[in-house]
């Protein structure tokens, strides 16, 4: 049965008033191990509710025997979920029992929270599900924690999901062995720590999430692959550390770079023409506010924005012959074959050379270390 009690006001802003004129919330505590006592309203919001166990024994954890007698009470404030937008602390009143058999002292077991644990289970498993989904910075701001706990609650709750699908969080556990491999990097804290995920592409599913992205991190993760020659394919960036890795650990594999990545090395040189025009004085104003028209793809331009586009690729014809470029390497994966990919790279590259500012000719660096993985993706 649910177990509820009105608030009462806290004593620092009145006399508390008759349960008829009480302004409150009812509180779902839907903690069967404990009776509640009282609840108040504090002033900065938060609701203190105090509860205590409903079993008045305990079993001697020294001798095992029964106990009833109480040595004393002392209160332990826990965090508990959030109820309508209002913090929620359980004051747990918990008790030392005297075992008048070995005549020791211990305190009752906190069945809802765990041993020395200042929140509850639920909470917990409340914050793990929010950081799932969510960055952790933002759910402990949200919740009022640290980052620490919430990492700890994501863990926790990862650990129940891993073992649904037969996965652990061991780092040497042998990982499933997919025929098509997505291998990439992200930066947990940019410019500082970047660690590696695992993919299976065909499945749709992060495989594992190893810290690092050195050779040898990324040769260790491989290495547990169960069945290193199932790998057909492995897709990833133009790293040469990734490169370098599968080459040791999975040499029948076959090495595509993926065209995201491709398209986006070329976006990037884009920017570098684009940024260094900005930096003149005609490019100062006519560009501020309009880089985007630029860099965005022309199918998801607007009619306005795309007559914007034009005007301003009258003025930096070098800027509207780099975004030309772009969009013919765009055009290249949506419409070449395998059959017809490596002549149609090679007339692509030749346009870069002719007409291209300095920044494209630079990217071409990657199409030539990287020409064979490039064209593997039409295969």
């Amino acid at each position: 049965m649910l177990l509820q009690h009105s608030i009462e006001q806290s004593e620092t802003q009145g006399e508390p008033r008759g349960h008829a004129e009480q302004e409150g919330i009812v509180v779902p505590l839907e903690l069967g191990e404990f009776r509640l006592l009282k609840q108040h309203l504090q002033e900065d919001g938060s609701i203190e509710v105090e509860v205590i166990a409903k079993t008045d024994r305990a079993r001697c954890p020294h001798c095992q025997r029964v106990c009833v007698k109480v040595h004393d009470t002392r209160p332990r404030p826990k965090r508990d979920i959030p109820l309508r937008g209002h913090r929620i602390v359980l004051v747990l009143l918990k008790r030392r029992f005297r075992c008048l058999t070995c005549r020791r002292s211990f305190t009752e077991p906190d069945q809802a929270c765990g041993k020395r644990r200042r929140t509850t289970k639920r909470l917990r498993e409340h914050i793990g599900k929010q950081a799932c989904s969510r960055p952790v910075s933002h759910v402990a701001a949200e919740m009022q924690v640290g980052p620490r706990l919430v990492q700890t609650c994501l863990e926790e709750v990862a650990q129940v999901d891993l073992a649904k699908h037969n996965l652990s969080l061991d780092e040497t556990a042998p990982l499933p062995t997919p025929r098509y491999l997505g291998i990439d990097e992200f930066a947990r804290r940019k410019g500082r720590r970047y660690d590696t995920i695992l993919c299976d592409l065909d499945g749709r599913k992060v495989l594992e999430v190893s810290a690092g992205r050195t050779k040898d991190e990324v040769s260790h993760l491989l290495e547990r692959l169960s069945n290193c020659d199932g790998v057909q394919a492995v897709s990833m960036d133009m790293s040469t550390t990734f490169r370098e890795a599968v080459q040791l650990v999975l040499p029948h594999a076959r090495i595509v770079a993926d065209h995201f990545h491709v398209i986006q090395h070329v976006g990037k040189a884009l920017k570098k023409v684009i940024g260094r025009h900005a930096k003149k004085a005609a490019g100062k104003q006519a560009l501020e506010g309009q880089r985007h028209l630029f860099l965005r793809n022309q199918e998801d331009l607007s009619t306005e924005e795309e007559h914007s586009r034009a005007a301003l690729a009258l003025a930096f014809p070098e800027i509207a012959m780099a975004w030309q470029l772009k969009e013919a390497l765009r055009t290249w994966y949506a419409t070449t074959s395998a059959s017809t990919a490596a002549r149609d790279l090679d007339r692509w590259i030749a346009s870069v050379k002719g007409h291209g500012p300095k920044e494209m000719h630079t990217a071409l660096s990657a199409f030539r270390n990287w020409r064979q993985e490039i064209l593997a993706f039409f295969d």
